[in-house]
């Protein structure tokens, strides 16, 4: 993969408290509009262990972003695996639940294919993944009917098995049932994240108990603003999402799709893995991950909580969503004991996530080749890009005059820079993020 690693995102590298200042002075100038808030970049630390290895594999053959398809199998594989294992934190229970919600633009976010990429792999374990997921998510009334209890001789029906995938292609579509007057979807969402049992006070005897669900939603940005109400956010139903923005990783005219024998030999590893989890219970710490959690994470994933901004009430569970991440990473392994690597591996997501809510949620308009162009820089990293190869983004499409508009407006900005290399003979002009280092002849 050809994600560049964010130096400034790895662990070790600031104190806490610096780790907070910093926070809360770039999301606070982003959500102010102060500076144009870029979008996210991955750290390579987030793919770890057989969910990483599955990245890995599918993403020669897919122009899904990896991090969706990551996000995308979390999601699966924390269904899968069932209600045994389990992360706490105080006294409330997390089930290993993950529920992502992809963004991504109309034709070049590819949110579909990074979810569709992440299910081949759990249709292929033979562990009955097509069983358990669904789309349609239409009412609460209507989600707790799929896995309600058995029924009373009299009225037979419902299911002992409460694990189920709700795959919303149209999450447009979700928000707007949910504010519908009378409507019970925004509470039995609530519900389910926290893993208690589903019931409407309209029908006392329809409840689901124990449920296990987990929800992937696919969105526009642009469709998720329009129909974002405050009081939706500070309601809590949307910040039992974890946001991930989405973007085409590569042109693939004509893909060939994941190599049978590599889905067969990543499914049955994943087969294995889910088994184990199955086995494990309670997942605590180790001594290296109580220590990084305690002295690092805490207080960098509680920063904003005293914060008004909209991005802030969308990451409000950025804590919880950590340890669940972190469990899972762990219960896939067989552990009931998350270690500083998972911890590390699910801090890097977070921090994508939330780095996707700023830029998601900033009111300023926006161009989205330069968005898109932005990205790909700060992915190439201190290699840059050159003007040919920028072109190519855009399957060299954009006239010359509007790719003049753009540079210039990407160096006005400040936070890149025009450089020149020699090679012997004409100076090659690459265009690179303000910071990266420029490769002498030799490198």
């Amino acid at each position: 993969m050809t994600r560049r690693r964010d130096a400034t995102s790895l662990l070790g590298e600031h104190d806490a408290e610096a780790r907070v200042e910093a926070f809360h002075q770039e999301r606070a100038e982003g959500a102010n509009g102060a500076l144009a808030t870029p979008p996210p970049v991955a750290d390579g630390a987030m793919f770890y262990g057989l969910l990483g290895e599955l990245v890995a594999a599918a993403d020669p053959s897919t122009e899904a972003d990896p991090v969706g398809v990551l996000a995308s199998a979390l999601a699966a594989c924390g269904a899968l695996i069932g209600t045994n294992p389990f992360a706490q934190v105080g006294n409330t229970r997390h089930p290993l639940l993950i529920w992502p919600l992809l963004f991504g633009r109309t034709g070049s976010g590819r949110k579909g294919q990074a979810t569709d990429t992440a299910e081949i792999f759990m249709h292929e374990t033979g562990m009955g993944y097509g069983d358990i997921c669904v789309t349609g998510l239409s009412s609460g009334e209507g989600l707790i009917d799929r896995i309600r209890d058995p029924d009373s001789q009299e009225d037979p029906g419902g299911t002992m098995d409460k694990r189920l995938v709700v795959v919303e292609p149209e999450f447009a579509t979700v928000m707007a049932r949910a504010k519908r007057e009378g409507s019970s979807l925004g509470t039995v969402l609530r519900q389910a994240w926290d893993g208690r049992t589903l019931a409407v006070l309209t029908r006392a005897a329809y409840r689901a108990t124990n449920p296990h669900v987990a929800i992937v939603g696919h969105i526009t940005p642009k469709e998720f603003r329009l129909r974002l109400a405050e009081s939706d956010m500070a309601g809590g139903s949307y910040n039992r999402f974890l946001p991930v923005y989405v973007e085409r990783s590569k042109r693939l005219p004509i893909p060939d799709g994941v190599n049978p024998d590599t889905l067969a030999e990543i499914a049955g590893k994943l087969h294995k893995g889910i088994l184990a989890a199955g086995k494990v219970r309670r997942i605590a710490f180790d001594q290296g991950a109580q220590a990084l959690w305690a002295d690092r994470l805490y207080d960098e994933f509680t920063a904003a909580d005293d914060e008004d901004f909209a991005w802030t009430e969308f990451t409000r569970r950025s804590a919880p969503y950590c340890l669940r991440i972190a469990g899972l990473y762990a219960a896939l392994e067989g552990r009931d004991r998350m270690s500083a690597d998972h911890l590390t591996a699910a801090a890097a997501l977070i921090r994508y996530s939330i780095a996707s809510a700023v830029f998601v949620l900033d009111k300023s308009m926006r161009d989205p080749k330069l968005d898109r162009l932005r990205r790909h820089l700060d992915q190439a990293g201190d290699t840059g890009l050159t003007r040919s190869e920028i072109s190519a983004l855009f399957s060299r499409n954009v006239p010359k005059h509007a790719l003049d508009e753009m540079l210039t407006a990407l160096i006005a900005s400040g936070e890149y820079v025009q450089a020149s290399t020699s090679t012997g003979g004409r100076p090659a002009v690459r265009y690179r993020r303000v910071g990266a280092s420029v490769p002498t002849p030799d490198e």
